[in-house]
């Protein structure tokens, strides 16, 4: 696992070809990389729902705070989509293809996670709708649970529980919460 390079990317969002970090060193200098977020949502009788991942207490970043559903960085010579779908297979036991993925826009972040670690990056962000009655495995080295939220009550504690949340920035979670309700409202219309 410690062998695996992220690919590294330029300011205009573009892997360099061949450029690639191990996690240590991209942390540690702040190097530009990228990182796949897949937010997955279902629809209820009462709303729209989100589906929020805890990260487990192992995770070197922001251990035991709830964040998207699915999310991972780009490996070397992959591209962002290709790592949504990984990363969502890996971390929470799912299969899907890139049909059911949406992109919602690319979010470029910086972050210090701590003294040693800086995410420095563009965020390729995806939505995914799922069925009520959709079961998940979830890696327990990475994810510690799984929490459904009604998107109201996803939008009051990003705002005011910000330590229970990893601290993606405001227009990032508005990004999200603006997709989702727009999304709902698009298959609500549609019925």
């Amino acid at each position: 696992m410690s062998d695996i390079l992220w690919q590294l990317f330029d300011e205009q969002g573009r892997p360099i070809k061949d450029k690639g970090a191990a996690k240590k060193e991209v942390f540690g200098q702040g190097l530009l990389h990228a990182a796949a977020h897949v937010w997955i949502w279902r629809r209820t009788p009462s709303g729209a729902e989100v589906l929020l991942q805890k990260r487990a207490d192992s995770k070197m970043t922001w251990p035991g705070r709830y964040d998207i559903s699915a999310a991972g960085h780009v490996d070397l010579g992959e591209d962002e989509l290709t790592a949504a779908l990984r990363e969502t297979k890996e971390e929470i036991g799912l299969e899907v293809t890139a049909l059911q993925l949406r992109s919602i826009g690319v979010h470029r972040a910086h972050l210090r996670a701590d003294e040693n670690a800086i995410e420095n990056e563009f965020q390729f962000l995806y939505l995914l709708e799922l069925p009520e009655n959709t079961g998940f495995k979830l890696h327990e080295i990475e994810v510690e649970s799984l929490e459904w939220k009604s998107l109201e009550n996803f939008a009051i504690e990003v705002k005011d529980q910000k330590d229970r949340y990893v601290p993606h920035s405001y227009i990032y979670y508005a990004t999200v919460l603006t997709a989702i309700g727009r999304a709902a409202a698009e298959d609500s219309a549609d019925k």
